[in-house]
């Protein structure tokens, strides 16, 4: 026989029809807000982020849910950051405990910070510049991440002092760092340029400060231009002072200028590839540096300088890369010296300028291609068959064609070695019309180094035309589907470096003054 309490325990979840499940996220919300035990409304919170509906139709219930425990909360500012409804900017603004103690609470201060920066709240930032105060370190950094999302440069003057001061842990250092790049204003400029050069033992800022100022873009170009043309005295003081070689400037400086130059820094971007320093590993960088962005540049004033390097270069990999901007420039007047570099010697010194030759020439370099497949023979190892293989099949595929359309096609050819030609093709001669095509090339998924290759001239390639000619409309859709190609590769090794250069390209195409 049932007993009393069991009935009317029965009854009243029948009232409340709480036996079954919710259908939607509001219905989860309203249990979330309605439960009194914290491991039920976490529960009912976590179904919040995952059920279907709408989801706005939860925000009031969730908004009650931010008035009640700190865990509780803390869950609640993250869906609402999720749901983006600016309705909840003020309620996540009251559920800012400023006086926070506890894990639970500072933990749902993180989360509010992250909820408002995803919400773009720029009535957040005072809140905001509060919390980067926090005693918590994973609030400072969630806060700085969260103005930096904002974009509101009455951030940047906080967000200077913690990337510059040596009280923050590093970390926190770079994301303030990362978070100016995001801003993206000028004013930023000097610190991010002085980070680009800072240490600290055990720790460099480099990586942070380049993506910052890439973000931030051309109003980098001159101060960085001074450094490499050595005209910045107090920037070389700083560095004689804490012992940093003259070199170290040069090569960094060199490096971002692909970035941010533009033709105003290729003079000094070819006479820094005559430098020598008394530290012949820190002229090899400098020069290295400076003929990958001249690359990027697509510079033609580099292609004499680049080809005499490449006969009296002793560093071959250093060689290697000379050969690689000499591809990326695209001038047929780089393939005598390539031709000449090709001829002869080992398979080590030959593979560089061949693979050169394979994306910037034609039918004579098809039989140099050709030679080295037959002087390598039946035994020829798996490794260089498959290189000479990539090589035959590039010069194949133009000389079938001739125009950026034809090219555009082989962006899906089966064969990476294939695309990564058609992309640099595209991008010395298509336009915005090949746009998504290359946005294509770019989400391909990335199984080894070809298709890694594959992947990077495609982003080269869209940065040209980007930099040539407005994308319209396409601009925000290319830049999202980049996006979501980085994404999901996150934590790839394989990846990693070039899918830097691609979030960097989405970043200027979403700030089209940026280029």
């Amino acid at each position: 026989m049932m007993t009393l309490r069991r009935a009317a325990a029965l009854l009243a979840c029948l009232l409340v029809t709480a036996c079954g499940s919710p259908k939607d996220a509001e219905g989860w919300a309203k249990r979330a807000a309605s439960r009194s035990r914290t491991d039920e409304k976490l529960e009912a919170l976590a179904q919040v982020r995952k059920a279907p509906g709408d989801r706005r139709a939860a925000v009031p219930y969730l908004v009650e849910v931010l008035k009640q425990a700190p865990r509780a909360r803390g869950e609640a500012a993250v869906a609402l950051g999720e749901i983006g409804d600016a309705a909840a900017v003020k309620p996540l603004l009251d559920a800012v405990d400023r006086a926070a103690q506890d894990r639970d609470t500072r933990d749902a201060n993180r989360h509010i910070a992250t909820a408002l920066g995803a919400l773009r709240a720029r009535e957040a930032v005072p809140a905001l510049v509060e919390l980067t105060a926090s005693p918590d370190g994973y609030t400072q950094v969630a806060a700085v991440d969260a103005l930096g999302e904002i974009g509101d440069p009455a951030a940047i003057d906080t967000l200077v002092r913690i990337a510059t001061s040596t009280e923050v842990e590093p970390f926190t250092a770079k994301r303030a760092i990362l978070a100016l790049g995001r801003i993206g204003d000028a004013r930023a400029g000097p610190v991010v340029l002085r980070m680009l050069f800072e240490e600290r033992p055990g720790v460099t800022f480099f990586p942070e400060a380049a993506f910052a100022a890439a973000q931030i873009g051309r109003p980098m170009a001159a101060p960085l231009l001074a450094v490499l043309e050595g005209k910045d005295a107090a920037l070389q003081d700083w560095a004689r002072a804490r012992g940093v070689v003259s070199g170290a400037l040069y090569a960094k400086a060199a490096q971002v200028l692909g970035d941010v130059g533009g033709p105003d820094a290729v003079p000094a971007l070819v006479a820094r590839l005559a430098y020598r320093d008394a530290d012949p590993r820190v002229g090899v960088y400098v020069r290295v540096f400076a003929a990958e962005s001249l690359g990027r540049l697509r510079a033609r004033e580099a292609v004499k300088p680049l080809a005499d390097l490449i006969g009296r270069e002793p560093d071959p990999d250093a060689r290697d890369r000379y050969c690689d901007a000499l591809a990326r420039i695209g001038d047929p007047a780089a393939l005598p010296a390539l031709r000449a570099a090709a001829a002869a010697g080992a398979w080590r010194v030959r593979e560089a300028p061949l693979a050169a030759l394979s994306r910037l020439g034609g039918a004579p370099e098809a039989a140099l291609v050709d030679e080295a497949i037959r002087a390598c023979g039946s035994g020829c190892p798996a490794q260089e068959g498959q290189a000479l293989a990539g090589m035959k099949a590039r010069l194949a595929a133009a000389a079938a064609c001739q125009d950026a359309a034809c090219w555009a096609g082989k962006l899906s050819d089966p064969d990476p070695a294939v695309r990564d030609r058609a992309a640099l093709e595209v991008g010395r001669a298509g336009g915005s019309a090949q746009a998504r095509a290359l946005a294509d090339a770019i989400a391909r998924p990335v199984d080894g180094d070809a298709a890694l290759a594959a992947r990077h001239a495609a982003v080269l390639a869209l940065g040209w035309i980007a930099a040539r000619e407005p994308l319209g409309a396409d601009a925000a859709q290319v830049a999202a589907a980049i996006d979501r190609t980085v994404a999901q590769d996150r934590g790839r090794t394989l990846t990693a470096g070039v899918n830097e250069d691609a979030l960097r390209l989405a970043l200027r195409l979403k700030r089209p003054a940026a280029r």
